[in-house]
């Protein structure tokens, strides 16, 4: 991998064409120049931010102000960074039962409420958040960041296969129905501000098959969507079949995206596949590098990598992902546990940028804290058994599921498009029974018609009776 500098990110960044109605916008060169201040320079910014935040919200937020009060601190006891710690994280559930005195009485002056983001969250009642303009704003700015960093050709075509509900609407002001296509000039949110290739959208309930045709018709230069569908176009893409000629890059979004998928997504369709970590209740928190760390911006937000206590975690241990937001002062967001773990890291990143960062997302707290020991190991057995197995044997493999139930047994759903053979059960049930120790649970094989998503719209390639039930909390990108 070649690290990056503020000069080849200046050059990258001159290859976007500001549309005339924005040649004045100078925010991006901004964001170009504080990917390479010094860690001291930007904890600088960020403190000096924090202050002023806190002190809003101390003076015009209910929930803040009590809470200060009732710790019998004042907001310059808190100041910025350091003092954060003093605060108690904040969770969903506090979200969705304080929601109104989380909201601020007033605004300042030029501020005004953008509307209301929601996110089914983990306690299965809706978490809203009321955004701010300024804070909407940052979305469509950070989103050029990081398809920058991704060496996209603004001017290249950008295909998204993704709920009908997440696309913007089609003609009429409504969802696209299966089988329509959504066309856009420009590209969704960068084209805003730049001039871009064209945009097109699918709706992710189509067939497989239908996806498949429509990707090959289409041809785009990029392509996002959700990370168990790259998976599952690239489980159904036919080994022999016709490629995706001018295919440059893979965006994944929403649901986590294990190292065996990636693997096999990059392999099947030989792009990389980029990343980026946000929340609806927060807008876009990291983006991904090509070292593997997610960088946070800074200019939106400031993240924590926390123990069970809310300490900083060790280096290279998992910890929550606990985010202040920085730009919302309609619903101030002060130590917001996103309930997702990552590992925590330091020291300098081999990309070159300098803006603070954490390791790889471990996945969701709520829906792993709960499962009996030894669980994600076999977990872990079947995937990698799956990425393993040659071409030919999973060929007509469409879709997986592993589920475990109460009395200790677990159950591969599949969903084929023809008999699977015998190598294939063979291979699942050896690395299986390698997985086991001392341990005898049964692995159970099902040929099920469909696999449900949840009531988000999300795919679960694993799930368990001990888990409470999670949605995952991302943002519409």
């Amino acid at each position: 991998m070649t690290a990056t500098s503020l000069e080849q990110e200046r050059t990258e960044q001159g290859r976007w064409r500001l549309r005339p109605e924005h040649r004045d916008v100078r925010l991006f060169d901004r964001l170009v120049d504080n990917e390479f201040r010094s860690a001291e320079k930007q904890r600088q910014a960020v403190a000096q931010r924090l202050a002023r935040l806190i002190a809003f919200a101390a003076e015009t937020v209910p929930y803040w102000r009590d809470l200060l009060r009732d710790l019998r601190l004042t907001a310059s006891d808190i100041g910025g960074i350091d003092g954060l710690a003093l605060l108690p994280l904040i969770d969903k559930r506090t979200v969705y039962e304080r929601n109104t005195d989380l909201q601020a009485a007033a605004l300042p002056d030029g501020q005004r409420v953008w509307g209301t983001s929601h996110s089914s969250g983990t306690t299965g009642r809706p978490t809203r958040v009321v955004h701010s303009v300024a804070s909407n704003g940052m979305f469509s700015y950070l989103t050029q960041r990081h398809l920058r960093w991704f060496r996209f050709d603004p001017m290249a075509s950008f295909a998204a296969i993704r709920l009908a509900s997440q696309l913007p609407p089609g003609p009429g002001g409504k969802p696209i129905a299966d089988g329509e296509t959504l066309h856009l000039a420009r590209w969704r949110y960068a084209g805003q501000f730049f001039e871009t290739g064209p945009y097109v959208g699918f709706a992710v309930t189509n067939p497989i098959e239908r996806q498949i045709a429509w990707l090959l018709k289409r041809q785009p230069a990029y392509l996002m969507s959700y990370s168990e569908s790259l998976e599952h176009l690239a489980l159904a893409w036919p080994p022999d079949g016709p490629a995706l000629a001018g295919l440059k890059g893979l965006h994944a979004i929403s649901e986590q995206l294990t190292p065996d998928m990636r693997r096999r997504v990059e392999r099947s369709f030989s792009a990389p596949i980029e990343q980026v970590y946000g929340l609806n209740e927060i807008g876009l928190v990291a983006a991904r590098c090509a070292a593997g760390r997610y960088h946070v911006h800074t200019e939106h937000c400031w993240v924590e990598i926390v123990d069970d206590g809310g300490r900083p975690a060790a280096r290279g241990a998992r910890g929550r992902i606990v985010v202040t937001a920085l730009n919302n002062l309609a619903m101030p967001l002060l130590r917001y546990d996103t309930d997702d773990m990552a590992e925590a890291v330091d020291g300098p990143c081999r990309c070159g940028r300098t803006l603070p960062a954490f390791g790889e997302i471990a996945g969701r707290y709520s829906r792993i804290a709960f499962l009996p020991d030894g669980t994600l190991v076999h977990v872990g057995a079947v995937r990698a058994a799956l990425e393993a197995l040659p071409a030919p044997v999973i060929r007509n493999l469409r879709q997986f599921q592993l589920h475990q139930f109460r009395d200790g047994g677990f159950e591969l759903r599949l969903v084929v498009s023809a008999p699977l053979p015998p190598a294939f059960e063979a291979a699942i049930s050896a690395a299986w029974r390698a997985s086991l120790a001392r341990h005898d649970l049964p692995l159970r094989f099902a040929i099920v018609e469909s696999i449900a998503r949840t009531p988000g719209g999300k795919f679960l390639d694993f799930t368990s009776d001990f888990m409470p039930g999670a949605e995952a909390s991302v943002p519409n990108v």
